[in-house]
Parts: structure tokens; sequence; C-alpha cells
């Protein structure tokens, strides 16, 4: 007989139902086994199969079972505040919402014990002049200073700022510097979830979109070129596009991937959005 695993541990999933399932299987595999009305009973519910419907996706937990909910866990005050902000984060209605509530996770002290990098992640693309700054170390003129590259990058970032940056890229591992006070940048990746990447990507690329609005008019037209396509195509040719767009990224990324000391830093934006909303199916209002 193999061991019995271990419970799960709330702080390892970004998806409550998932959680769920994962718990009522460990408790149902022990040595007196356990039921749906188990849980109800502890819990507080009357209806002796309403863990499972959530747990398939046919309930969603409101405002007012959540405690009861927690109850029925048995989980502990902080676990029960990561639950409950785990569920309003999966079931959010708008990205506002979903960032809202995983700031809140992220803000779990166990939760940053455990996943210290999930946090610095997001906070890397938090802010729109973290890249910049990684970029800046490799400059043949960089001193080391926060102070330099507070008044290198455009629009001016404080001091503080600046300094912050830098600490935050030595804790990801994006920079290293040695005893002698040489900065260097470093090829090591972050990998996290896909749940805290799209969150930190699309607050990342709309802050992006704000800074681009903020800084257009201030750069002279010779040191700027925006353009925009407004294209008609088959609904079959959108895929073949998004991978010319991709392998033109990989073209510029190997173009530029020779400079190890830069004296600019650019930023090339290339969206593409449809612009048309889809087709309905036929019989449908």
């Amino acid at each position: 007989m193999s061991p019995r695993q271990k419970e799960p541990l709330i702080y390892d999933y970004k998806d409550y139902r998932a959680f769920l399932r994962d718990w009522y299987d460990h408790k149902k595999s022990g040595p007196r086994g356990y039921s749906y009305r188990s849980f109800s009973l502890k819990a507080g519910f009357t209806s002796p199969n309403f863990l499972k419907l959530v747990m398939d996706g046919d309930r969603n937990l409101t405002e007012s079972s959540l405690s009861k909910f927690a109850k029925g866990l048995a989980l502990n005050k902080g676990e029960t505040e990561f639950f409950i902000n785990l569920v309003r984060f999966n079931q959010s209605k708008t990205h506002e919402e979903r960032d809202q509530h995983y700031q809140k996770l992220l803000s779990s002290r166990r939760y940053n014990q455990l996943k210290p990098l999930e946090k610095e992640f997001y906070e890397y693309y938090s802010q729109w002049y973290h890249p910049i700054v990684r970029e800046l170390v490799a400059h043949p003129e960089f001193n080391g200073t926060p102070e330099w590259i507070s008044k290198r990058i455009f629009p001016q970032i404080p001091v503080e700022d600046a300094r912050d940056s830098l600490d935050l890229l030595l804790s990801l591992g994006f920079v290293t510097k040695s005893k002698q006070g040489c900065w260097a940048q470093s090829s090591a990746l972050i990998t996290t979830g896909p749940e805290s990447q799209e969150m930190a990507l699309l607050k990342y690329h709309q802050n992006l979109l704000q800074l681009a609005k903020h800084v257009l008019p201030q750069i002279e037209q010779e040191r700027r070129d925006v353009s925009a396509l407004t294209l008609g195509l088959a609904k079959c040719k959108v895929p073949q596009l998004k991978k010319m767009v991709q392998e033109f990224r990989k073209q510029v990324l190997e173009f530029v991937s020779d400079d190890v000391h830069p004296e600019e830093v650019v930023q090339l934006s290339i969206q593409l959005l449809p612009l048309t909303r889809p087709k309905k199916p036929r019989g449908k209002a």
C-alpha cells in the first residue's frame, strides 16, 4: 500500500476548485473515509452535495458561504484569508477586480515564504522602468549609482525608485554585482504560473500604453517612428499574421543580441488587435 499523500496546501493553488477536489480526494482516502454529507454537516450547509456542486463548477461561492467553507475545510486564520481572496480572484468579472484580489494573494505572509519570487515577478512588471534599468546596467557609462540611472531614464524617475529597481533586479537575479562593485546583466529567467504571468504582463502593457501617450509628444520626430496599419483580411490569415509578427520579434532580438554595451535603450511596441466583433452563429441574437 502506497503511503498516504500529504494534505493539500491552499497556498499551492491558483484555482480554488482544484484545491477543493484535491482536498476532498485526500480526505476520502483516509482510513475512515469521507463524504460530501460529512463536509456539509461540519460547514453548516443543508444541501448534502453542495461541495460537489462547487467542485464541479455548477455553483459559485457567495460571500455568505465563504466562512462556512473555511470552517468545513478546517482552515486557520491565514489560510482562511488566502482562500477567501482566491475565491474572489477566480470569480472576478473584470481584470481590475482580478488584479485587486491577486495583489491581496501576494500580500499573504505565508505565501511569500513559500513562493518569494511570485511577488517580485509581479513587481518587476508593475513599473515600466524596471526593464529599462536592467538594460542601462550594461551601458558603458554606467557608474553603478541610482543617481546616474535616474538622470538617464526618460521620463526621469526619482533616485529612490532607481535604487529600489536595482535592488529588485538583484533579488530576481536579472543583474549581478561583484564584490568590486561591478554590475552586469544576467541571463536568469523567472518561471511562474500562467496566472501570475497574465496579471503581471497585462498590467505592464497597460503601463506602457500610458507611458507612450505621455512621452510621444515630447520626442522629436527624427527620434521616433510610429505607424499603424488598419487591415481587412480573411479570418484564416490572422494566425499567420501573428506568426509573422512573432518571427519579426525574433529577428529583432537576434539583431541586438551582440550589443553587450548598449548606448541607448529603446522600446519597440508591436500591436495586433482585433477591431471588429466576432460573427455570431446563426440563430443567435
